[in-house]
């Protein structure tokens, strides 16, 4: 499957405008991927923001009630569903998600379900999905796209974690305790050596590089609890750690 295509909206949630604009990108994004994509999702985190907030008066007493029961009819033979934090899980055909009232933590969740050919995040408050949008160089409405962040702009850090994400099961994360020892252990060889704190960072380099969301978030906690121990960790019992680093250093 190819990288989602993926828009945020910053208009004022509170304005037709914005639903409007994120359904039109909705559709554009349908027309690129192909005729198969039929299927549009609007998420919200609970079903009290659907039908008692501005995004009700937007779609209509009538859609908000059609909603409820199941799909409803877009232009061009698409169908638009409705969805939660928790009753959406994984999308049973390819579909675009509208996010609305888009936070960091509901992008997490997109950012984690299959057979998402696209995302429209429309936020609440201004810069609440700026580190999503810097995670994925997302399209910004009526801006000129900008290329993904670099968001560890330390090479020997991103080799290591290049490292980590190598040996590590991405499907389970730090879950099992033979990679959670192996990340503690990379983690503390770098804190030893100087480097810099990039826990602030580390979650959303790790879900670009094919982590789950919450597991990401684990490695970013481990990461700030390392730096922020008082004194530089011991690497005494660690295996070749001197090698190691020179490995990350060189990138060989």
């Amino acid at each position: 499957m190819t990288k989602p295509i993926r828009v945020l909206v910053p208009l004022d949630s509170q304005d037709a405008e914005a639903l409007r604009v994120a359904l039109g990108y909705a559709t554009k994004i349908r027309e690129t991927v192909g005729p198969d994509v039929q299927d549009v999702i609007l998420l919200v985190h609970t079903k009290n923001q659907l039908d008692h907030t501005g995004l009700s008066r937007f779609l209509g007493a009538a859609n908000v009630k059609a909603l409820g029961k199941g799909p409803v009819p877009l232009p061009g033979g698409a169908r638009l569903h409705a969805g939660t934090m928790k009753t959406l899980r994984y999308p049973p055909r390819k579909s675009v998600v509208v996010v609305y009232y888009a936070e960091p933590k509901i992008l997490d969740y997109v950012d984690g379900l299959n057979n998402v050919v696209g995302v429209v995040a429309v936020p609440d408050l201004p810069g609440e999905a700026d580190a999503w949008v810097d995670r994925w160089g997302a399209v910004v409405h009526g801006q000129a796209q900008q290329p993904p962040a670099t968001l560890i702009d330390d090479p020997v850090f991103a080799g290591a974690m290049e490292t980590l994400s190598g040996v590590v099961n991405l499907s389970t994360g730090l879950g099992h305790p033979r990679d959670k020892a192996m990340a503690n252990e990379i983690l503390r060889i770098l804190r030893a050596k100087g480097h810099a704190d990039q826990s602030a960072n580390l979650k959303s380099w790790a879900i670009r590089r094919g982590w789950r969301p919450d597991d990401a978030a684990d490695l970013a906690a481990l990461a700030k609890k390392i730096w922020a121990l008082k004194t530089k960790p011991s690497l005494s019992g660690f295996h070749d750690p001197i090698g190691r680093y020179e490995r990350w250093r060189t990138g060989s």
